[in-house]
């Protein structure tokens, strides 16, 4: 079997998990369910993945860390400081909106129970959790951000503000847009962790000036 055939079939059955869990939960569904949302047989799920606990582990790892990957360009891109941290937001937002199914998996299992998929998952969320102090710390090195900031503290904060928005708005049937969100969460955010003196010669922008002219 060559790699491409290989990573195309983990493909359909990790979609088809998505599937199968947004909708079933992970205790609710079972291997067999994947399968025939895939549209192969149980055993070739057995191929690839031992279990439904690698299952949902390979989840994490594939769907987060390829947004990881093809974040981390995007928010170098940005200046540090407020627009780092807005750029950062609205990928984040923008990520769980193009994909409610997506969403529906990771806002339910990312609070799993069971240790082996919760040790399973913390790297892929470690590298995440990382990436937001990058952005705090190269924040601070900017004058934009409190020089005083406990990181590991706003970093809860940011990532906190994020989990909750998401999960309210999968929660609620998706009945609104998540990126009407996006500025008004980056606003509080960037007031709590603005500077204090520097503040004043660093305010936090209004989110039409982060945008550029139109």
């Amino acid at each position: 079997m060559s790699s491409n055939t290989k990573n195309n079939k983990e493909l359909l059955i990790l979609r088809a998990a998505v599937r199968v869990f947004g909708q079933s939960g992970y205790h609710g569904s079972s291997i067999a369910d994947i399968a025939s949302e895939a549209g192969i047989a149980t055993g070739t799920i057995y191929l690839y993945f031992k279990k439904k606990e690698e299952l949902i582990i390979a989840l994490f790892q594939r769907l987060i860390g390829d947004y990881l990957i093809a974040g981390r360009p995007r928010l170098e891109a940005m200046p540090a400081g407020f627009p780092r941290l807005q750029k950062l937001i609205a990928m984040h937002l923008e990520f769980f909106e193009g994909d409610h199914e997506v969403a529906a998996a990771f806002q339910v299992h990312l609070r799993e129970a069971n240790p082996e998929i919760r040790e399973g998952i913390r790297p892929i969320l470690v590298q995440y959790f990382e990436m937001i102090e990058h952005i705090l710390l190269d924040g601070i090195e900017a004058k934009d951000f409190d020089p005083g900031l406990d990181v590991r503290l706003a970093r809860k904060l940011v990532f906190g503000g994020l989990d909750e928005v998401v999960t309210s708005w999968v929660l609620s049937g998706h009945r609104y847009s998540l990126m009407n969100l996006a500025d008004p969460l980056f606003e509080l955010i960037a007031r709590a962790v603005r500077g204090g003196a520097e503040s004043r010669r660093h305010p936090v922008p209004r989110t039409d000036s982060l945008h550029g002219p139109a």
